[in-house]
């Protein structure tokens, strides 16, 4: 009795509780200062003692980057869980990386996070990486507030960064704040909302000085500011719109109500400034995350409910039967998303939990809606980086970690293990999954010793749980080992890490890049096969057409080819036109004769046909398929398509026509630039395979300085001559006879 007394009293505790918790995640472009704010946050929160810096001089290195290999390379690799409580607000944190390579640590982290921080660099304002990072925003609908980060760098210019904001996003945007001088003259920011200027004294600026006298210079921007921020909340929200055509002016607690509606509603999006680096501005942004930012409640969260049917073949099929909406009360039946798996030295099997509904106690039995297997509950934990705080449970609208190897993937529901109809029951509920960009580099693996080619396939299939994006696979005709990444960094960090952690060292071949073959044109056929042993053999025969299938080239998921079966079953029995159709997404899409590659945009119609009644049989008309395959597709004149790559590279404004030189070189097409004395940033398109090795050469030319950045853009056919000449390297490369195009 006294133990149930106690478990309510802390369901009322909680209840009160739920509306001040943000889950939130700080986002960016790689560079932007992503993890040098969360150090800062950290620090202010009373999370820890001291700061250190991603590329600081002591071996310490940011807290959320945990990994040896991000210390030395001063980039986020994948993303850190810690929680900290800011005032009074309990807040959850995610850091997640900003090289393109590692998105799918983004993409996680949104799906499972009520709000978010976008940072962006005053000088450099949106870069590639930002356009990646807002798509994401905008499909998991996140609220978010946007930091403009590096206000003491020169070249500083956030009424450039707030216009880019505007015009290549699309974002409906304002300042809440100007910056009090720029560069090496940045001294504080002024708050535009209450006409105060913000100082940040101490050495780690840990006093925030108000001071309500403006500078004369200054008074009449900051009425410029407020003005702009009125007028676009005005034509937004309808209590501003009031008080704006009555020409009043509305209060500071008006203002932070609106902001908060509008960005609870994804129409409106705040713009602070500072400078993390320089510990300027970062407890202002801390105050407008618990201002404007949502709470569990706020966010709407649904699970797919189905109906689990067996076919003929014995197959479970589901079939969503409605859209339910998930309620932030820990009274009700348990429904979680593991959104991550991440093995570590430190900690092990750690698998991060979204509770969206009801509560999670030590001890539980959780049922996987995927896999239908039982977990039990053995030790349930608060993330803080590569360190954890046990705990008893975690209840609604809370991140946590379960420890131990629990056979999770990423994107599984979760729910309480209780019999099928029994009052609870959330077993035929389903969250929505993450989306999963394609993998758009392979490289072959294998051991530089031959007894460690096993434990490094043991330990790459780990890897591939914990990052969706690695894939691993073998080569049927060479048995070489293949492993898939989104980039030459992302896959380079494993091997480094089967080196450094596991003492496991691998010769790599030269990365390949990932190939689709597709046809051109259609081609009617009356194809007949006849095979004959000295007794019974075989005979079929089909009629029909292959045509072209118009595919989406900018994504691997959907319909990419199809069987249409229009034949009469007295022509040609029902069974045997279903043999026939299943060879072709069994064995000849998968792999396409010309470099083994999938193939894309391919309609099978079969229209018509005949039998013999002794020599057809489901052999026959197996064999027909491949048959006719190999007969009909140098007729539909078939090619390649590659993967292309959106590019942004940043150089010093002295290099700009050396390195427009060699990205044009290798067939980039130049979409945009922007040049000053000071820097260069360079956008434009270019094949994948063009690009392998341009970091090396963009170094040299720019004595070490010069960076850049890929993200998938779509595929696209390739000229004749250059896919036979992939197509002959690729033969090479699994020594088999080449395919000729003509």
């Amino acid at each position: 009795m006294l133990r149930r007394t106690f478990s309510v009293f802390l369901s009322e505790g909680h209840k009160k509780l739920l509306p001040t918790i943000r889950n939130i995640g700080i986002s960016a472009h790689i560079d932007s200062g992503k993890t040098t704010l969360s150090e800062r946050i950290l620090f202010y929160t009373g999370k820890i003692k001291s700061i250190h810096e991603v590329k600081g001089g002591d071996d310490v290195g940011a807290t959320m980057d945990s990994m040896e290999l991000e210390k030395e390379r001063g980039i986020t690799i994948r993303s850190a869980a810690t929680h900290c409580k800011w005032k009074e607000t309990p807040i959850n944190l995610i850091d997640t990386p900003g090289h393109v390579d590692f998105t799918i640590e983004v993409e996680r982290a949104l799906r499972v996070l009520d709000g978010a921080v976008l940072v962006l660099c005053a000088v450099a304002g949106v870069q590639t990486q930002t356009f990646t990072v807002d798509r994401q925003m905008r499909r998991y609908g996140v609220p978010r507030v946007i930091f403009i980060n590096k206000m003491d760098r020169d070249g500083a210019n956030p009424a450039k960064a707030l216009k880019m904001l505007r015009e290549r996003l699309g974002i409906c945007t304002a300042a809440l704040q100007i910056p009090l001088g720029i560069a090496h003259e940045f001294e504080g920011i002024i708050d535009i909302i209450t006409r105060k200027v913000l100082y940040f004294d101490g050495k780690w600026g840990e006093t925030v000085r108000e001071v309500s006298e403006i500078p004369g210079y200054m008074k009449e921007d900051v009425e410029v500011a407020r003005r702009t921020l009125t007028e676009t909340l005005a034509n937004l929200d309808p209590k501003i719109e009031e008080i704006f055509l009555e020409e009043k002016e509305p209060t500071p607690e008006q203002f932070d109500a609106a902001i908060r509606r509008q960005v609870i509603a994804n129409k409106f999006v705040p713009i602070l400034m500072g400078s993390a680096y320089k510990n300027k501005g970062v407890q202002i942004l801390m105050d407008a995350v618990t201002k404007y930012l949502p709470s569990p409640p706020e966010r709407v969260n649904v699970a797919e409910r189905f109906k689990e049917t067996v076919d003929e073949d014995n197959n479970r099929n589901r079939e969503k039967v409605e859209t339910v909406k998930l309620e932030s009360d820990d009274d009700k039946p348990l429904v979680a998303l593991a959104f991550k798996l991440e093995e570590t030295q430190q900690v092990g099997y750690a698998n991060y939990i979204r509770v969206y509904q009801g509560k999670m106690r030590r001890g539980d039995q959780l049922l996987n809606v995927r896999t239908q297997k039982v977990i039990p509950v053995a030790k349930l934990v608060r993330m803080h980086a590569n360190s954890y705080q046990a705990v008893e449970e975690i209840r609604c609208g809370e991140i946590c970690a379960l420890l131990g190897d629990a056979g999770l993937s990423s994107g599984d529901t979760l729910v309480r293990a209780i019999p099928s109809g029994a009052p609870g029951f959330a077993g035929d509920l389903l969250l929505e999954n993450m989306f999963i960009p394609p993998p758009v580099m392979s490289l072959t693996v294998k051991a530089k010793k031959q007894i460690e080619q096993k434990p490094i396939e043991a330990k790459l299939k780990h890897f591939c749980r914990e990052d969706p994006t690695l894939h691993m696979g073998t080569n049927p005709e060479t048995g070489e080992l293949i492993v898939q990444g989104m980039g030459e960094l992302h896959l380079d960090i494993y091997f480094e890490r089967l080196r450094r952690e596991f003492n496991m060292d691998t010769i790599v071949g030269r990365p390949t890049v990932n190939y689709r073959e597709i046809i051109q044109r259609g081609q009617d056929f009356d194809f007949v096969f006849k095979r004959q042993s000295g007794g019974a053999g075989q005979y079929a025969h089909v009629k029909g057409s292959v045509e072209v299938l118009e595919v989406d080239m900018t994504k691997e998921t959907g319909t990419k080819n199809r069987v249409v079966l229009n034949c009469q079953n007295s022509e040609v029995k029902e069974n045997f036109q279903k043999t026939f159709a299943k060879v072709f997404p069994l064995t000849i899409w998968p792999k396409g004769p010309m470099a083994l590659a999938p193939l894309w945009g391919m309609k099978i119609t079969l229209t018509g046909g005949g039998m013999h009644e002794v020599d057809s049989n489901d052999q026959a008309f197996k064999n027909c398929a491949q048959a006719l395959f190999d007969d009909i597709f140098l007729k539909c004149e078939p090619t390649l398509i590659e993967p292309w790559m959106v590019v942004e590279i940043t150089a010093p404004g002295q290099n700009f026509s050396e390195v427009l030189g060699e990205f044009t070189k290798r067939g980039g097409v130049v979409s945009n630039s922007e040049v000053t004395t000071e820097e260069a940033v360079l956008t434009g398109d270019a094949a994948l395979d063009k690009m392998f090795g341009f970091i090396t050469s963009l170094r040299m030319l720019t004595r070490g300085v010069g960076t850049f950045s890929m993200e998938f853009k779509e595929y696209r056919p390739m000229t004749p001559h250059a896919a036979q000449e992939a197509i002959n390297k690729r033969c090479k490369e699994l020594n088999r006879p080449p395919f000729l195009l003509a």
